[in-house]
């Protein structure tokens, strides 16, 4: 009895190592499982004030929490450089030690199983990181004044002592007293705000679900909010610049569709009690989706013109996708965190798809697959692997799932798999087998195949297509050349992948049908009882399969593919397969490309194809009037206007509705003809732009090229200031830098620049003050500076690295 129990429980043991063994990275990954906590922390609430000229934060944190070890004698919380006043425990003072990036605690008895503890702490923090202060040191008072937050990774124990891992749910509350002119955001429900006598408010924020510390956020600025909810009755707070009220239309548009398409599409409810847009200056990613409660860059804030450059649509909806996919589902460590970015961008691409259409959705897959096949260039990391980096995180896991959802049958299935793994794992942490798990136990297929080659493993196929035509045969020979490792591919370094075939006749008629493709080499037989003519072959129409494929074709053959092809992918590859072909062949086809295809990307290629063609001199007039701001972009980016005859065409844009295209256009004739620039700086005289001031930055430059009037140069001098936010200032510095013109006051300048915290500003402003500094003209002026001012060690830190 007690052999064959022992059997029984080596037999379970085996089989559950090997469940857990199929599923994991073959590359080494040390961020695979997060690190060891002692404590399980259910709740905790936050009451914060400020200093915000200076930047410090005065907190009090209230914890509950219980053990997760029969006994704890000490633990820690992570809090990066803090002052802590005082630590109680369940009411009682207790010791504690401090380290630059923790608080130790020293119980005065150990702690125990199955007991419920309480603890506070009081403490002050200076943070570089995690929360910023916007605004505050500006001498001339024009910058705005914000507070905001950015968490991920573990960037929040810089103004919160806590365990600041994503392994770990617990509900928050956040209490904020701050000046009452200014409004303030954080996660979950304002329960409550008062007033004080002090000239401050009190604004209380309640979380009725747990989430992960890293999603804990903070918004303090002065702002107005539209009011507003979904179809399905969610309650949305679009918060918006008092002074830019116009613009709350172009940036929150479909904001409420967005929510109903995702409830229906995902099959689960919006999952928390409501949902929060707030724009923040001198963000350095675009977005960030904490729950409830978004904060994105105010750069997507554009007027009407600005959006034809760059709108907010996908990201927005990839940041109201976190929060069924990261915020309610959070992956257990770095190694999973595909399972909220992949997740997001695929149904951000699935909601574009709804608003631009399929050949735009189907552009969106192209460019993450010619990512995820230049990055396999650099290395084989996986998708599910902490170091796999953004470009598979992001969309080669998208493109991956939508391929799982066509490996398991389809969007129906997909989605019920989609939903039960939701529903399994609501409010907890997950890994990539849960997903596996989930899948399996909806469909009953078995997919470890799948999450081998495709998310545990890395690279991509790399196929060569011949084919040969013998009578009634068509041979199609599928050959896989990739490099053959053990981290990438199902097997032996092969992928195995479900992929059809379509033979086109030039009677009309096809053949379509799915081959399992998974040797070094397969050969695919297809019967032509009547000896028909081919007139083009597709090898995985409409792109379905990540992959680098060649596939080399007569021009007959890709003439006919780009006119019949159904998909606008194969027509768009069949006309980029004849970049190297002369024009004379190609022109008719070109043409026809531009004229009858709807989609921007053709239209493009062959503008670009044609642009020095003088027979289509009339297709690129055509071209600058579209009503398409990208293919005017096209010809903009690709035609000589003096070559081309087209300079009265090319002048009627710097009075376009794209500001982009204005800029560009600016610059372009302004170098093409000096002798008419003073025409084309007075005709774009009163434009700004959107995206960092692009218009008015390009015509300072210009004028002062064309000038050499100092007045300009200084102009811009003051928009490098921080005064105004990094994209104009990051602006400017290029265009000093092509000016190549200095002052003391851009000393000052960039060396607040060099000591932001922004890497998108201090990296500019590094390497134009490095441009400067090694100029002997320059170098002492810098040096003495630098010599006179009093810096924080933090801050001379950084300027001794940088080599000043």
């Amino acid at each position: 009895m007690r052999r064959f129990l022992f059997l029984t429980i080596f037999v379970i043991a085996i089989f559950t190592l090997n469940a857990q063994l199929r599923t994991t990275n073959f590359m080494e990954d040390g961020a695979a499982v997060p690190r060891d906590h002692q404590l399980d922390f259910s709740k905790i609430k936050v009451a914060l004030s400020f200093d915000a000229p200076s930047g410090t934060v005065f907190g009090k944190v209230v914890y509950q929490f219980s053990c997760l070890r029969p006994t704890v004698s000490s633990f820690f919380l992570d809090g990066i450089k803090m002052q802590v006043k005082e630590v109680t425990l369940n009411g009682q003072p207790v010791k504690y030690k401090l380290d630059s990036v923790s608080i130790s605690v020293l119980p005065n008895e150990p702690l125990v199983w199955n007991i419920p503890y309480e603890m506070t702490v009081s403490y002050e923090a200076k943070p570089r990181v995690g929360l910023y202060f916007i605004g505050w040191n500006d001498k001339n008072n024009l910058s705005r004044k914000q507070i905001w937050s950015q968490g991920e990774q573990i960037d929040n124990r810089n103004w919160i002592p806590m365990y600041d891992e994503r392994n770990d749910k617990l509900l928050t509350e956040m209490s904020v007293r701050f000046d009452k002119e200014y409004k303030v955001l954080s996660n979950g429900k304002l329960v409550d705000k008062q007033e004080n006598a002090d000239g401050t408010t009190t604004w209380n924020y309640v979380m009725s679900h747990p989430q992960s510390p890293y999603l804990i956020m903070l918004g303090i600025g002065k702002y107005d909010i539209k009011e507003t909810h979904s179809a399905s009755g969610v309650p949305m707070h679009l918060y918006y610049y008092p002074e830019w009220k116009e613009r709350v239309e172009p940036v929150y548009q479909y904001s409420e569709a967005m929510v109903d398409f995702f409830e229906k599409e995902i099959g689960v409810k919006y999952p928390w009690e409501s949902y929060s847009q707030i724009p923040v200056q001198d963000y350095m990613f675009g977005a960030m989706e904490n729950t409830t409660a978004t904060i994105y860059g105010d750069f997507y804030a554009v007027d009407s013109k600005g959006l034809l450059d760059r709108n907010y649509i996908g990201v927005n909806a990839h940041e109201l996708a976190h929060q069924w996919f990261g915020d309610c589902v959070t992956a257990l460590s770095d190694a999973h965190q595909w399972l909220q970015e992949s997740f997001a961008t695929y149904y951000n691409q699935m909601f574009e798809r709804e608003v631009f259409g399929e050949d735009y959705f189907n552009w969106s897959r192209r460019g993450a697959q010619n990512a995820s096949v230049d990055e396999s260039l650099k290395n084989k990391f996986a998708v599910a692997h902490s170091e796999g980096g953004g470009t598979r995180v992001y969309g080669k896991g998208a493109f991956v799932l939508n391929m799982l959802k066509q490996v398991v049958g389809g969007r129906e299935v997909y989605n019920k798999a989609v939903k039960h793994y939701l529903e399994k794992h609501a409010y907890q942490n997950v890994d990539t087998h849960d997903l596996l798990i989930a899948f399996e136990e909806t469909t009953g297929m078995q997919l470890d195949w799948f999450w081998t080659e495709w998310l545990n493993r890395g690279g991509e196929p790399n196929y060569h297509i011949n084919y040969t035509e013998t009578g009634n045969t068509t041979t199609i020979i599928v050959k896989q050349i990739q490099a053959l490792t053990d981290v990438t591919g199902y097997k032996n370094g092969l992928y195995k992948m479900p992929i059809w075939i379509e033979v086109f006749y030039k009677d009309g008629t096809s053949f379509k049908k799915q081959y399992s493709i998974q040797e070094q080499t397969d050969i695919i037989t297809i019967q032509n009882a009547n000896s028909k003519k081919v007139d083009y072959i597709l090898f995985d129409p409409g792109n379905e399969v990540l992959k680098s494929i060649a596939f080399e074709k007569p021009f007959e053959m890709l003439e006919a593919q780009s006119i019949h092809s159904a998909n606008f992918l194969d027509r768009y590859d069949a006309i980029v397969a004849m970049r190297g072909m002369e024009i004379e062949k190609k022109r008719l086809v070109l043409q026809k490309a531009f004229q009858n295809d709807k989609f921007f990307a053709i239209r493009s290629e062959a503008i670009a194809q044609l642009a020095n063609d003088v027979q289509s001199v009339q297709l690129m007039k055509a071209a600058l009037v579209d009503k398409d701001p990208v293919i005017r972009k096209a010809v903009l980016r690709n035609v000589n206007p003096v070559a081309a005859g087209l300079v009265p065409e090319f002048e009627k844009l710097l009075t376009d509705s794209s500001y982009e295209i204005v800029e560009v256009a600016l610059q372009k004739l302004s170098a093409l003809n000096e002798t008419k620039t003073a025409n084309y700086l007075s005709v774009t005289k009163n434009v700004e732009g959107n995206l960092g001031k692009q218009v008015k930055v390009r015509w300072l430059e210009i004028a002062y090229m064309y000038t050499g009037k100092k007045q300009f140069a200084d102009e811009l001098i003051k928009l490098s200031s921080n005064s105004y936010e990094f994209r104009t200032r990051g602006n400017v510095f290029s265009a000093l830098k092509r000016m190549n013109y200095f002052s003391d006051t851009l000393t000052e300048n960039l060396i607040d620049g060099v000591l932001s915290a922004n890497v998108r500003l201090s990296g500019p402003a590094n390497d134009l003050l490095k441009y400067f500094y090694a100029q002997n003209q320059n170098r002492k002026s810098i040096s003495t500076y630098i010599a006179s001012q009093q810096w924080f060690p933090w801050q001379k830190a950084i300027l001794n690295a940088s080599g000043y």
